[in-house]
């Protein structure tokens, strides 16, 4: 019976966000969450709308179809690479979706070195000390995002 349930949640098909706002999945270690809500914040003031574990999933949900369903919904990802991420199955997890869906990943390096999380080392990565020059990279994907999206209607 459970293993009927658990099927029907990931056989479920999956409603496309009808939001055209350009939206960034963070990937983090729960030991990371402060950080990863300051950076969170940084983002929307830069323009983008966040999908974060902690604002995006409620108890009961199927932890892994609702993080699949948000990096669906998102236009790119940023993975805090940290001494705890790097031990992160759920990290490790959240990197292969958004690889195997093609979507821009950027490494943020905290404390760490470019190559600590292995299938991200062919990444260009920023160190969390560049993050303003991230968000400034970012800023100009957002504004060719909308350009683009006006130019579809």
């Amino acid at each position: 019976m459970l293993k009927t349930v658990v099927n029907r949640r990931i056989a479920k098909p999956r409603k496309k966000e009808k939001s055209s706002a350009y939206r960034v999945f963070v990937s983090h270690s729960s030991h990371d969450s402060w950080i990863a809500n300051v950076i969170a914040q940084k983002i929307r003031n830069a323009g983008a709308e966040i999908w974060l574990d902690e604002k995006d999933l409620a108890g009961g949900d199927f932890i892994i179809g609702e993080i699949i369903k948000g990096i669906e919904a998102s236009q790119e990802a940023i993975v805090l690479i940290s001494p705890a991420s790097i031990k992160s199955q759920w990290v490790a997890l959240e990197i292969g979706a958004v690889l195997s869906q093609h979507k821009r990943v950027t490494p943020i390096l905290i404390h760490t070195t470019y190559d600590a999380m292995a299938p991200l080392k062919d990444i260009q990565a920023k160190d969390i000390n560049m993050f303003d020059q991230f968000l400034s990279e970012l800023k100009r994907r957002i504004a060719r995002y909308h350009h683009r999206e006006k130019r579809r209607r």
